[in-house]
């Protein structure tokens, strides 16, 4: 009995299924294989793009340590690491909201030295930076001092409470200390005395520290006789007398 021939559209299905088969490399590589004319022009490409690559200067090598050491010492590249220093110093730790990363407080320090104070002391705005990091993180004075330099690292110190004394203790002996430190010491404080004020402005922790902040500006101002030293003064006072004035408002 002789075989039935396929329904056409089987019929054209096989054909769809044969000419879906991966031909053979052979085949391929024949169909790929360029002509001659646009074999030669390929090759000429080539060794135009050659030619020039040869001509073009080498790369310049990546500057050695020692070359680069002037350049990482300057003021401005010391401030930028501070920044980085600090931002990994207080990884993981979070202001009293217990959401704010604490890395905030000393960045927003930093910003009321230069925009709200005006101040282009480049050493102070990187202490800011890293004013709490001998008291709040695993750093000391060997690493600021390595780091960037002795004159960070000493004022640092100077903002810095010893967490060795009881207290009360430390508290007074870090006032007297604030008040007999140099001037740009003082006007640095007085920018975290500004950041704490508007920081906690709606916190319970406002009364201590509106309490904090009128005390260091009373011992402060008779002892400020730069340009920048009144001008933190007469900001950081002029705070203080708007949120104590809106205090009283609330009570009344």
């Amino acid at each position: 009995m002789p075989k039935k021939k396929p329904k056409k559209t089987l019929r054209a299905f096989r054909k769809f299924l044969v000419r879906r088969r991966p031909r053979a490399a052979a085949v391929l590589k024949a169909e790929k294989k360029p002509k001659d004319g646009k074999k030669k022009a390929k090759t000429k490409a080539k060794s135009k793009v050659k030619a020039r690559r040869a001509q073009e200067p080498a790369h310049p090598t990546v500057p050695t340590a020692p070359r680069i050491v002037p350049v990482l010492g300057s003021p401005l590249q010391k401030t930028l690491r501070a920044a980085s220093f600090a931002s990994r110093k207080h990884m993981g730790q979070k202001r009293a909201d217990g959401q704010t990363p604490y890395f905030s407080h000393v960045a927003r320090v930093a910003f009321i030295l230069s925009h709200v104070f005006e101040c282009r002391d480049e050493e102070l705005i990187a202490a800011a930076f890293l004013h709490d990091t001998l008291e709040d993180t695993a750093t000391d004075y060997d690493e600021l001092e390595e780091h960037f330099g002795e004159n960070v690292a000493d004022i640092v110190v100077l903002l810095t409470k010893n967490n060795m004394l009881p207290k009360r203790l430390r508290e007074r002996e870090y006032e007297l200390r604030l008040i007999a430190a140099p001037e740009r010491v003082k006007v640095a404080k007085m920018a975290d005395i500004y950041d704490n004020l508007s920081d906690r402005v709606t916190s319970v922790k406002i009364l201590k520290t509106t309490a904090t902040a009128e005390k260091l500006l009373t011992a402060f101002r008779p002892l400020l006789s730069s340009p920048e030293g009144i001008l933190a003064w007469e900001k950081t006072s002029r705070l203080l007398e708007q949120i104590t004035a809106a205090d009283v408002r609330d009570q009344a």
